[in-house]
């Protein structure tokens, strides 16, 4: 857990005796929902819990529980994030990216026995908007005739994804984006340079922004591609080889959203302490023409996953960059 998330982990714990068996935990992006489950998850199944609720670290369950072993406990998560065993050869097959409705029939004989310790059962589904609607519907059976001293920790930060009959028999568990000086101090303390530059990049999440700081020699050199007047396509494609075309795709909308508010606001989001040049790159900018190809790139996302060819993925992307920015009259 991390210490942005104390508060509202304490004001949840003090509901203990009266919380929900269905929680929706909701949180932005890169501001840590996954590790508040599961340490809220420990601290459920603590048998000596501490004065505040909260694991106590030390009693048998915490200890099965951080070796991963716990037997009242289940995660239930994609098989494209489950961790590949070290020494283990890398499957030939491309893993899901969802949570199968055969991973949700796969806990019923968990949740028909009694637990091991007489204790609290726990399930965490994360990212719990990654499950298809079928599984979704499975889980609809299990949250409506919930089984005693079960917890469901439904994990996301795009809740929106879950059917509408999931979210209403959840309690909804709202966790703040952490204020700009707690995001910074925590980024320091992983030994980040340029904490506030990295901080407003990642639009305030810091562990986007932990992650993103081992891209930022890509980020930097890619933002210099753009704000030059007479980049080359071919050639900014050429120097991007490296980086996925996911994160290629994700910079460039980043950009093009900052050219879009500079030039309507006057003001950045993304790239701090570039604003004269983008502020240059967006004067002759036609923002109408600017907004539809950031919707181009929203939709790019989804084929910047598993391209057929990358290089010339990115060299469509930038060749359409060059004539969303064009002035009026140059762009085609």
């Amino acid at each position: 857990m991390y210490y942005w998330q104390a508060t509202s982990l304490g004001r949840l714990l003090q509901q203990r005796p009266r919380l929900a068996h269905a929680l929706l935990l909701q949180a932005p992006e890169g501001t840590g929902v996954a590790e508040f489950g599961l340490w809220l998850a420990q601290s459920l199944l603590c048998e000596t819990p501490r004065e505040d609720g909260q694991a106590c670290g030390q009693c048998a369950a915490c200890n099965w529980f951080v070796r991963g072993n716990h037997p009242d406990f289940r995660l239930v998560q994609p098989d494209s994030q489950v961790p590949v065993e070290e020494g283990a050869e890398p499957s030939k097959e491309r893993k899901s990216d969802q949570i199968r409705i055969d991973q949700l029939r796969a806990l019923q004989d968990f949740l028909s026995v009694g637990t091991h310790r007489a204790g609290a059962r726990v399930i965490l589904l994360h990212p719990a908007d990654s499950m298809n609607p079928p599984a979704q519907n499975a889980l609809l059976k299990n949250l409506e005739e919930p089984g005693p001293h079960t917890f469901f920790l439904l994990a996301t930060s795009q809740p929106h994804r879950l059917l509408p009959t999931v979210r209403s028999r959840c309690q909804i568990v709202p966790l703040p984006r952490p204020d700009a000086g707690a995001a910074i101090t925590w980024l320091k303390e992983q030994g980040v340079d340029d904490p506030q530059g990295m901080l407003a990049l990642a639009g305030g999440a810091p562990l986007l922004a932990a992650g993103m700081a081992i891209e930022r020699r890509f980020i930097e050199q890619f933002a210099d591609r753009l704000a030059d007047p007479r980049m080359d396509p071919v050639a900014a494609a050429a120097s991007a080889q490296s980086a996925a075309p996911a994160e290629v795709v994700c910079e460039l909308y980043r950009w093009c959203y900052d050219l879009l508010l500079s030039r309507l606001a006057g003001r950045v989001r993304y790239h701090a302490g570039r604003e004269e040049a983008i502020a240059r790159a967006a004067a002759g900018c036609d923002p109408v023409r600017l907004a539809a190809y950031v919707r181009t790139l929203c939709e790019a996302r989804a084929l910047s996953e598993h391209p057929l060819n990358a290089r010339l993925f990115t060299e469509a992307l930038l060749l359409d960059y060059s004539k969303a920015i064009a002035p009026a009259g140059r762009e085609s």
